[in-house]
């Protein structure tokens, strides 16, 4: 079974989306609620200018009246598309399909991270990487890392991946730990660099010392 976010484009009776005439979404609003209702979507009614949602299952829908967006499992769509043509407030006149959601709880993502575990170092010391030894970074690395070995899942579709990041920081606070990072107080705030080759080869900081700027870092 797979799941993707899908944009069901829309047109819409009434709908302005330049915003230069009068937009009457009031006929769209009763049937579109109707028919997802009838087809045993349960149904969010939107407030203060929120489009409804709907949801069925491990699917959710947006109900805005240029595009129905949300993730839903790919084999139901040209089902949902044939439910949909007979409504008399709109069209759906395509379907946009983007990135595949997993089914995968934390154990199994954590996993998937572990397997690259190596390749998510090299490139965490990349980024850290400075032409200097006295230039350090201070931008938030570890989230830019997270975000790029992100795997979308069903149960964080709020994209807030904490488990990714959580993972991250470990591997941050790992290569800090074994001197491949070196922490130090900037102008700027606490930043972090990728060690240099003279400090890979002997790391004179106490356990310590490295405990401390672990702290400040997280």
């Amino acid at each position: 079974m797979a799941y993707r976010m899908v944009y069901l484009r829309i047109q819409c009776r009434g709908y302005d989306p330049a915003g230069a005439g009068n937009t009457d979404l009031t006929a769209f609003k009763a049937e579109s609620r109707q028919l997802f209702q009838e087809m045993g979507w349960t149904l969010q009614e939107g407030r203060n200018g929120v489009c409804d949602t709907v949801t069925k299952d491990r699917q959710d829908l947006y109900l805005h009246p240029a595009s129905f967006s949300g993730v839903l499992d790919e084999a139901n769509i040209p089902l949902l598309r044939e439910q949909l043509s007979g409504a008399q407030t709109f069209q759906c006149c395509a379907v946009d399909c983007y990135e595949e959601y997993l089914d995968m709880s934390d154990e199994e993502y954590r996993n998937v991270l572990e397997a690259r575990r190596d390749e998510i170092a090299a490139f965490i010391l990349e980024q850290y990487r400075t032409k200097r030894s006295n230039l350090y970074i201070v931008d938030p690395v570890a989230e830019y890392v997270a975000e790029h070995f992100e795997v979308r899942r069903l149960c964080d579709k709020d994209r807030r991946n904490s488990c990714g990041r959580r993972f991250v920081s470990e591997l941050v606070t790992q290569l800090l730990q074994e001197g491949r990072l070196v922490a130090a107080e900037t102008d700027s705030g606490l930043g972090i660099r990728a060690a240099t080759a003279k400090e890979l080869r002997l790391d004179p900081r106490s356990e310590k010392q490295i405990n401390g700027q672990i702290t400040m870092i997280f």
